[in-house]
């Protein structure tokens, strides 16, 4: 009897044990939206089902869809790289949660270091004036003097799988803001292959496609507005200058995973796309130039340098200024977006409890614990703006 008592104890022990470390609520909530922010969320979600038991579903189907999705109530939140132009829902927050570089990534076996591309050149590659490799305006670019940026960085420690990982991420000021190591300029001379240039780009509704042809238009703007001269559009094609249906060389293809691979797949390629579409297809980037006349690589410092330079509006997005002196800015940087619904929407509070908590760890936790995925945390004014708009899900 003495032995069924300790056992009965040890049991009630045990199992008081158990529910005391689980969460006192465990659900799931459904998103959809942009592949520009797929890679991180892959990561990340699967860290904040180990820190909260909360479950996050998400489909990359592009921004187009989840803005669609979140429109038509089919989603608990959104992933955007862009902002609604129109259909806008009854009820809708943006919460600026991450940042990250759009890279045009290529595909160049012979050439061992990263090429520089002036935002000219990006337009005219894109557009199809510019068809092959050797082109002379490719050459001036990659045979001249170039002022590059060093930023100073740090090793910072987070917990990753119940473990410490050490690595290596920029150095803020007060304001959020990446702190200049040094600037400097250097003779590069890059020898480009007389070979067929084909541009892979994004077919599917995209934010990022949107937010490239915003910098092409942007940074074109002024002497050179006929390089780009149509609006942003989330469909790549509408924005183009040429039709570009017309040219053998221009390849399309559905979200940025498939963009990636058609470039890893062809020597020659060129592409755009979130930086870690880039390195997980061991791909080159290129440096591009900025307004202050430098080329800066696409990584998580020049992001945060340049969207510092940016207008915060009313609503939670941020609006960018291509034509803006900011030492050390990568210019085709983008914020991106959590769409989520307030209170006044009357969602579920319980799944809206985990919609909070999803985009303050995207906001809080997931840059930093992932920088190899080339996304930039959120810090400074839009990151207080960001918090304000979390607050709204209720």
């Amino acid at each position: 009897m003495k032995l069924q008592r300790k056992l009965a104890v040890t049991v009630i022990a045990t199992a008081a044990l158990v529910l005391s470390s689980s969460p006192a609520f465990a659900g799931q909530i459904n998103g959809s939206g942009a592949t520009f922010a797929q890679p991180l969320i892959d990561v990340c979600k699967v860290e904040f089902t180990k820190d909260t038991g909360h479950t996050v579903n998400y489909t990359a189907g592009g921004s187009g869809k989840g803005r669609t999705d979140f429109t038509k109530n089919l989603v608990d939140f959104a992933a955007s790289d862009a902002v609604y132009t129109s259909d806008f829902p009854a009820n809708l927050e943006y919460a600026p949660v991450y940042a990250a570089p759009i890279a045009i990534m290529y595909n160049l076996p012979t050439v061992t270091e990263s090429i520089y591309l002036s935002e000219a050149t990006v337009a005219q590659i894109f557009s199809g004036y510019i068809t092959n490799w050797n082109d002379k305006l490719i050459a001036a670019d990659n045979e001249r003097t170039v002022k590059t940026v060093k930023f100073k960085t740090k090793k910072q420690t987070t917990k990753v799988g119940g473990k410490n990982v050490t690595k290596t991420v920029p150095v803020l000021d007060k304001k959020g803001k990446p702190v200049i190591a040094s600037t400097s300029e250097k003779v590069v001379n890059i020898d480009l292959p007389n070979q067929l240039i084909t541009v892979y780009y994004r077919t599917d509704s995209s934010g990022t496609s949107e937010q490239f042809g915003k910098f092409l238009k942007g940074a074109n703007a002024g002497a050179n507005e006929r390089l780009w001269p149509k609006t942003a559009s989330g469909t790549f094609a509408n924005s183009t200058p040429n039709n570009i249906s017309t040219f053998f060389n221009f390849q399309g293809a559905s979200g940025s995973a498939l963009v990636a691979a058609g470039v890893k797949g062809k020597v020659g390629g060129i592409g755009y796309g979130e930086v870690s579409w880039a390195t997980d297809n061991k791909l080159g980037v290129a440096n591009i130039r900025n307004a202050a006349g430098e080329f800066i690589a696409p990584d998580a410092a020049g992001t945060s340098a340049f969207l510092g330079g940016g207008t915060i509006e009313a609503n939670g997005s941020l609006t960018a200024d291509y034509k803006k002196s900011i030492s050390g800015g990568y210019p085709i940087a983008t914020a991106s977006y959590g769409l989520v619904y307030p209170e006044a929407a009357k969602k579920n509070p319980e799944q809206q409890k985990i919609v909070a908590a999803w985009h303050t760890y995207l906001l809080e936790q997931c840059a930093k614990k992932f920088p190899e995925k080339g996304y930039a945390q959120i810090t400074g004014a839009l990151y207080d703006k960001a918090k304000s708009q979390i607050a709204k899900i209720k």
